[in-house]
């Protein structure tokens, strides 16, 4: 009951730096035969929210996974959450992620005992139609798994140190969505989400026991210096997460041979990663 989650590969066709740590992090995982499901946690591409070539090379990047592969967009995939963003979330970009992934969210029942519940985190607190749409599947996949337990996938983190820290939508999942998925939590109690996109790793757990993980990035790392105050730690590589009948147990695998750089080391050449408090 192994799943891959490969998070933040930022695969892309101009500027292909990070391709050849996707494809030695893609050949570890099929080297494994204990590995049921892949899960991509987004930012897939460097720039598909803008190049649809990005977003074709990423789903052919994919294709090279020998297990069952489930992908959620990223912000560099889609857009955004914030409205006045450089690439905001919008309906041309879903519709060109749809195109080559099909559905943003979805729900898996894969393994055996559990339902896996895939969040676009993008389009939270938006006001885009896509966002109603999906409250609604995701509710109602959660009320209808019946003895499985749950477990939920998304790009972006709920939250970086706790529940009610102040929004910066440009790192975490801003309130009310935020409070909205902790009372879907709660409700239906989840036993683990596990997210990407502070190419940072985690396992949090709290006082029930639900794991809240964040996943390896294979592509770089964030300075200290450069984040807003976090708990993770730096790895590069893939994490694996077990689900087992009662519990939860992530594993983060740091990959020999990749290339270890962080995004500040391109002083933008790349992109501009975001302000602390943005």
């Amino acid at each position: 009951m192994k799943i891959a989650v490969l998070s933040d590969p930022h695969v892309g066709t101009e500027k292909p730096v990070f391709v050849a740590n996707w494809g030695k992090v893609v050949a570890h995982v099929n080297d494994r035969d204990d590995i049921e499901l892949v899960v991509v946690l987004g930012d897939l591409t460097l720039d598909g929210a803008n190049l649809e070539a990005d977003l074709a090379f990423g789903r052919t990047a994919v294709a090279a996974l020998r297990a069952p592969v489930l992908v959620v967009p990223g912000n560099h995939d889609v857009g955004d959450i914030a409205r006045d963003a450089r690439q905001p979330a919008n309906d041309q970009r879903l519709a060109r992620w749809e195109q080559h992934f099909g559905s943003s969210h979805w729900h898996s029942d894969a393994i055996d005992g559990w339902r896996l519940l895939g969040l676009n985190s993008q389009i939270l607190a938006t006001g885009l139609p896509a966002e109603e749409t999906q409250w609604a599947f995701l509710e109602q996949a959660a009320a209808a798994c019946g003895e499985r337990k749950l477990a939920l996938f998304c790009h972006m983190p709920l939250f970086l140190q706790y529940w009610d820290e102040p929004d910066r939508p440009a790192w975490a999942i801003p309130s009310p969505a935020r409070q909205r998925l902790r009372t879907l939590i709660e409700t239906h109690a989840v036993r683990a989400v596990t997210t990407g996109h502070t190419h940072r790793i985690l396992d949090l757990r709290d006082a029930d026991d639900a794991a809240f993980i964040w996943a390896a990035a294979s592509s770089f790392l964030s300075r200290d210096q450069s984040m807003p105050p976090q708990d993770g730690k730096e790895l590069l590589g893939y994490t694996v997460v077990d689900l087992k009948s009662e519990t939860v147990a992530a594993e983060f695998v740091a990959v020999e041979g990749l290339m270890q750089s962080y995004i500040e080391d391109y002083k933008g050449s790349i992109y501009r990663s975001p302000a602390k408090d943005a």
